[in-house]
């Protein structure tokens, strides 16, 4: 059975696109996976105290936390990241700083609004 020339071109170009999209989607997968692990250890990550920093600044603090970038991984957790594909890093460092920044937030978010809710209580209580 003998195929035509233009029959093996489409084929040709059939193939090579699929390849194309096969090599995308194994970079979104890589991103993927690198963007969950980056979101799980970003939370694992923030510290509780910054609640004690929400009750003592504010809403300063609570600006400051809002406003300014969260820090960056451990050098332990940059180690883990040894040898994965760039889009696998781009992922988790997004994920990572993702999921501190929205942990930050909350955190002095909540100690900022706990004296107000004590202050609202103790003068509901005296009205």
């Amino acid at each position: 059975m003998r195929l035509r020339t233009g029959t093996a071109a489409v084929a040709v170009v059939i193939l090579s696109a699929l390849m194309l999209f096969s090599w995308a989607a194994a970079a979104a997968d890589g991103y993927r996976e690198g963007y969950e692990l980056g979101s799980q250890q970003g939370k694992e990550d923030s510290p509780m105290i910054n609640i004690v920093w929400g009750i003592l600044g504010g809403v300063i603090a609570f600006g400051v936390a809002a406003f300014s970038t969260p820090p960056d991984p451990s050098a332990a957790r940059l180690q883990q990241l040894e040898g994965k594909s760039a889009d696998y890093k781009a992922g988790y460092f997004e994920g990572y700083s993702q999921a501190r920044q929205q942990s930050r937030v909350l955190y002095v978010g909540g100690g900022a609004l706990l004296p107000t809710i004590v202050a609202i209580i103790l003068i509901g209580g005296l009205i």
